[in-house]
C-alpha cells in the first residue's frame, strides 16, 4: 500500500506543459470546448430535467450552461499567467487541481443564475448547489481522469522517442575563450572563461551565472537579462537557450531523458536538471546533433 501511494505522490509530480501562455490559442480552446459542451448536453441529453421549471426555452439553457465556462475560464487562466515566472515547475498535480478550481467556480456560477432560468423555489438550497457543482464535476471529469493521463504518457513516449537520434556525451573540446560580461551595474561585470561555463538562468530582474571551478560550482547573480547574457556569449560554441529561462552549455551535459514538457538535462558535477521546452526539442536536436 504504501509503495502503491509513494508511486501515486511521485506521479503527480510529473512535469506537465503549461498550455496557457498563448492568448490566442488559448481563447480557440475554450470556444472548441464550449462548442463541444453545448453538443454533448444538447444530443445524449446526460442530467435529467424538469421542462416546467424553464423560464427560457430548453436550448437556450444549454447555450448558457455550455458558454459560463468561457470567460471564468479564460479570466481564471489569464489571472494565473501572472504568477507562473517558471514553467518548467508545472506539474500533473497543478494542471489537476487547477482545472478543478475552474469546475468549481463554473459550478457555483451555474448555482447563481438559476433564478434566472429556473422557477422552482428552492433553487437557493444547499441541495441545489450541490447538484451544480456535482453536475459540472461529472462533465469535467473526462478531462481531469481520462485526456490528462493519456495526454501525459502520449507527450512522456514521443519525447524519449526523440531522444534515440542523439549520441549523449560526444561533445568536442573547444577552445578556451574569456569572454566579458557586462551589466547594467556599474562595476558588477567580470571575465568568464567559457570552458567554466556550466548553464544561467533567470532569477527575477537577475540572471544566475553558474561556472565549474577546482572547489566546486559557483553562482554569479548579475543584473542582465537572458537574452543580453545570450549575446556576450555569442563567440562562445555550444551555447544553446533551451527554454525561456535557461541558457546551457551543451559541452556540460551528462544525460538527457524526456517528459511530457520537453527533455530534462542532467549535466555534468551539476545538481540542478534543466529543461529543453517542447518548442525548442527541434533546434536543440539539430544543434546537438552537430557538436
Amino acid at each position: 500500500m504504501r509503495v502503491k501511494v509513494a508511486q501515486f505522490i511521485s506521479y503527480l509530480k510529473e512535469p506537465y506543459p503549461y498550455y496557457y501562455r498563448n492568448q490566442k490559442r488559448l481563447l480557440l480552446v475554450l470556444l472548441l470546448i464550449s462548442i463541444l459542451s453545448f453538443c454533448f448536453s444538447y444530443f445524449f441529453e446526460p442530467f435529467v430535467v424538469n421542462v416546467t421549471e424553464h423560464k427560457i426555452n430548453s436550448f437556450w439553457i444549454l447555450v448558457i450552461h455550455a458558454f459560463i465556462p468561457f470567460p471564468i475560464a479564460y479570466t481564471y487562466l489569464s489571472a494565473l499567467n501572472g504568477t507562473i515566472t517558471d514553467e518548467s515547475k508545472w506539474t500533473i498535480r497543478k494542471e489537476f487541481f487547477t482545472l478543478s478550481g475552474i469546475l468549481l467556480l463554473i459550478g457555483i456560477c451555474d448555482f447563481l443564475i438559476r433564478d434566472f432560468i429556473y422557477a422552482n423555489p428552492n433553487n437557493w438550497s444547499v441541495q441545489y448547489l450541490f447538484e451544480e457543482i456535482r453536475n459540472t464535476f461529472l462533465v469535467g471529469m473526462l478531462l481531469l481522469l481520462l485526456v490528462l493521463p493519456l495526454n501525459l504518457e502520449r507527450l512522456i513516449k514521443k519525447h524519449s522517442s526523440s531522444l534515440k537520434s542523439l549520441s549523449v556525451g560526444s561533445t568536442k573540446e573547444e577552445n578556451n575563450l574569456i569572454i566579458p560580461i557586462k551589466s547594467t551595474v556599474l562595476n558588477e561585470g567580470f571575465e568568464l572563461n567559457s570552458k567554466d561555463f556550466i548553464f544561467a538562468k533567470v532569477e527575477s530582474n537577475y540572471t544566475e551565472i553558474y561556472t565549474s571551478s577546482p572547489d566546486g560550482n559557483t553562482k554569479m547573480l548579475i543584473r542582465i537579462t537572458l537574452k543580453e547574457l545570450e549575446e556576450q556569449l555569442r563567440p562562445v560554441s555550444n551555447v544553446f537557450k533551451t527554454h525561456r529561462s535557461y541558457l546551457v552549455h551543451l559541452n556540460a551535459i551528462e544525460s538527457i531523458s524526456g517528459n511530457a514538457q520537453g527533455y530534462q538535462l542532467v549535466l555534468k558535477n551539476c545538481a540542478a536538471t534543466i529543461p529543453v521546452s517542447r518548442s525548442n526539442i527541434a533546434d536543440f536536436n539539430a544543434v546537438y546533433a552537430k557538436i
